[in-house]
Formats: C-alpha cells, sequence, structure tokens
C-alpha cells in the first residue's frame, strides 16, 4: 500500500463510509442498488469505438494543484464534453480533497445521459459501489495501491454483479499483478500517489504489464494534444484528461482540440 496522502485519503474514507451506514445500512443500499431500473451504459464499449478516445473529468480542486474551476457546474460540463466528443465522463465524488459531491453524479447523468460516467472515487468498500449504481455511474474507478489484491478482486466481482464496469488502476510495476482477469479495463496512474508528482512516461513504461486484451487507459498528467498521440503510439486506448481541459476557459472546446488534433490524416 502507497502512503502518505493515500493512506490519508484512505482513512477519511473508511470514516466516511461507517458515517454513513449509520443512516443507511449496507443491505438496504444494496437492494436499492439492485433495484436500478437503468441498463449502465458500456464505457468500455465507448472508448473502442472510438479513434481517440477521451474520459473527459470534471475536478474542481486536487491536493496537488489546488484551486482549478471551483465554481464549475457538473451538468454543464457533462453537456459540453458529450457534444464535444468525449468518450466518457469521469466525475470525482470526493468533496474533502476535490470539491466533488454525489450530487455531482446525478446532475451529470441527468445532463448527459447518453454519455458513459465513471465514478472517480477513492473506493475502500462496496457501500461506494451501490451508491455508484444508484446515482447514476456506469462504471468505477478501483485503485490498487489503496485496495491491495484480495479487495481489488472483491471488489471487481462486486461491481459486475450490479451491472457496474470497473477501471482498475496501477501506478508500479508490481501491482500490475493484481489487476483482476475479468477488469473491463485498466489504467496506469501517471501521478505518483504518495507525493502527487507526475510523470508521463510512467504510462509508457508499464503497458506491457497489462494483461493482454484489456482496454488499456493512461491516466493523470496529460497536458496536451501532443501528449495523447505519444501515448497512442504505444498502444493505449483511451486517455483519462482532467486538469488540461478544467484549468481552460472552455472545457468542452479544449477537449475537442485533443480530439481533432489527433485525427488520423
Amino acid at each position: 500500500m502507497a502512503g502518505n496522502i493515500l493512506e490519508k485519503i484512505a482513512a477519511t474514507k473508511r470514516m466516511e463510509v461507517e458515517a454513513m451506514k449509520r443512516l443507511i445500512p449496507a443491505e438496504a443500499l444494496r437492494e436499492h442498488a439492485g433495484n436500478v431500473a437503468r441498463t449502465a451504459l458500456s464505457m468500455r464499449d465507448s472508448i473502442l469505438s472510438q479513434e481517440t478516445a477521451v474520459i473527459a473529468e470534471h475536478k474542481r480542486r486536487s491536493p496537488s494543484k489546488g484551486e482549478i474551476f471551483p465554481m464549475s457546474e457538473a451538468g454543464e460540463i457533462a453537456s459540453s464534453y458529450a457534444t464535444n466528443g468525449a468518450a466518457a465522463m469521469s466525475v470525482l465524488t470526493d468533496t474533502p480533497y476535490f470539491g466533488g459531491s454525489m450530487a455531482d453524479l446525478a446532475v451529470a447523468r441527468m445532463s448527459a445521459p447518453a454519455l458513459p460516467l465513471l465514478r472517480k472515487e477513492f473506493i475502500v468498500d462496496e457501500y461506494q459501489l451501490y451508491q455508484a449504481r444508484i446515482y447514476g455511474a456506469d462504471a468505477v474507478l478501483l485503485i490498487v495501491a489503496m485496495t491491495g489484491d484480495e479487495d481489488t478482486r472483491r471488489l471487481n466481482d462486486v461491481a459486475h454483479e450490479i451491472g457496474l464496469q470497473t477501471l482498475v488502476e496501477i501506478h508500479t510495476p508490481e501491482e500490475a499483478a493484481f489487476v483482476p482477469d475479468d477488469a473491463d479495463m485498466a489504467g496506469i496512474n501517471n501521478r505518483d500517489l504518495t507525493s502527487f508528482s507526475t510523470d508521463i512516461s510512467n504510462s509508457a513504461r508499464l503497458i506491457d504489464r497489462l494483461p493482454s486484451g484489456i482496454v488499456k487507459i493512461a491516466e493523470s498528467g496529460i497536458r496536451t494534444p501532443d501528449d495523447v498521440r505519444r501515448l497512442k503510439s504505444v498502444g493505449f486506448d483511451g486517455f483519462l484528461i482532467g486538469e488540461a481541459f478544467m484549468s481552460s476557459s472552455d472545457p468542452g472546446a479544449t477537449l475537442r482540440e485533443f480530439i481533432e488534433y489527433n485525427r488520423e490524416r
């Protein structure tokens, strides 16, 4: 397990989940998630269907960058991303560190009903998976550095049982062995989760460690259209990008620029 900031966040998440369980017990939430009628969209298929598949992120702030777009409205951003060609949208639902909420996920779902949504969260308990299904997510992020081998596999199984796809994230060579064989997507995070520094070459170094045939996503530190082109050339199928869009005056238009630049000529 990584230390420092990640351990602090994990402790915060466990306290949050325990507090929520006292309000709504896990079994009640599981039953509610099982009764959701909406068929989840396939984030995996959406990524594979696009030449330059961008998972565009809504992010108000971060521990490393501070405030990015603090007054942004998740519904407006979702509509803009959908209009401008996103393959999917990542919605940060963490409040203390990133300024997001479950309400952002619900509003994004209403504003972009045909756009696959990823709940971007520090998931430590299956309770958070039930929430994701209820609030309109199609996929969830599982961070190996936070959950380890056994819990990553268990959470991956529970997510599939309730109709969610999984994006399993690694950021070291050792973690690659913990990606479940039936994970829908695997992500390589270019951010060191202990220091929050970024190195985009981390993706290129680790891509061959991922299971063959899995949909491969490069995450974090992707700042320019040339970064996307470079990562496409080594075999990535999709690109999770947040700060480059959210720090611009028009996140959707910036997304479109990234996609247009990388069109095959």
